[in-house]
């Protein structure tokens, strides 16, 4: 028997976040206390390779999503990736996009950022699984998709940031460095929120649920592998 969409969400939301590709996974621990500036131009340069195509990967379920309703929080939250945050605003800083903040922290960790350059970065063949995977989510399910969007992306990022940021710090970076993980930690508490309202239409029955937490399940653990790559290619 379904359980009720608050009931359901809830025990997978604790569930998620109990992951080791959230938090705890050995790599983000050592990133914590041990990152320095050669562990923090890797994990730049492999994560510049999946944040890059963020856009995308929202664009991908909003395209496969049947319910108008459904889409609107995805739009919203994609939105916001290139800077928007009200009404009010009358026009989007470019300089406060998701991808201008992000390249401001891969100048910090010493990449270069000629978009020659980061076109020719070579990743590591786990990145290279992880990107393809989400590039891949509209050929998903849509409800497993959203799922893998949900819970199994958004929902984990203020939980996951928390160590890469310490490790960025610790290493040198300031706080205008890093400042693309902290605004994440703080926004993507609403993304998160606004992808569960939008999984409340195909979430009622016993099979949805079932498929929301396989997508959900399915990407945190292609996250995990992600982070066993860089763990060994970091070698702390």
């Amino acid at each position: 028997m379904a359980m009720s969409t608050d009931a359901f969400f809830d025990k997978l939301e604790a569930e998620v976040l109990k992951h080791p590709a959230a938090n705890d996974h050995p790599y983000l621990q050592k990133f914590r206390t041990k990152a320095d500036m050669k562990a923090v131009k890797l994990y730049a340069e492999q994560y510049y390779c999946f944040s890059r195509h963020f856009s995308r990967y929202l664009a991908g379920a909003i395209a496969i999503c049947p319910d108008e309703a459904g889409r609107a929080p995805l739009i919203k939250n994609l939105f916001e990736e290139y800077g928007g945050r009200s009404e009010e605003k009358k026009g989007m800083d470019a300089e406060l996009t998701h991808p201008a903040i992000f390249r401001r922290f891969l100048k910090a960790a010493g990449v270069n950022t000629d978009q020659q350059a980061l076109n020719n970065i070579v990743m590591l063949p786990e990145t290279k699984l992880f990107v393809e995977k989400y590039l891949n989510i509209h050929y998903m399910d849509y409800v497993e998709a959203l799922g893998a969007l949900g819970p199994g992306t958004e929902y984990i990022v203020p939980t996951m940031y928390q160590p890469i940021r310490e490790g960025c710090k610790r290493a040198g970076l300031n706080d205008d460095a890093v400042l693309f993980f902290s605004a994440h930690i703080e926004l993507d508490v609403e993304h998160a929120a606004n992808i569960r309202n939008s999984l409340v239409f195909c979430s009622k029955t016993e099979e949805e649920q079932r498929k929301i937490r396989k997508g959900a399940l399915d990407f945190l653990d292609a996250r995990t592998v992600l982070w066993d790559g860089l763990e060994k290619a970091t070698k702390f």
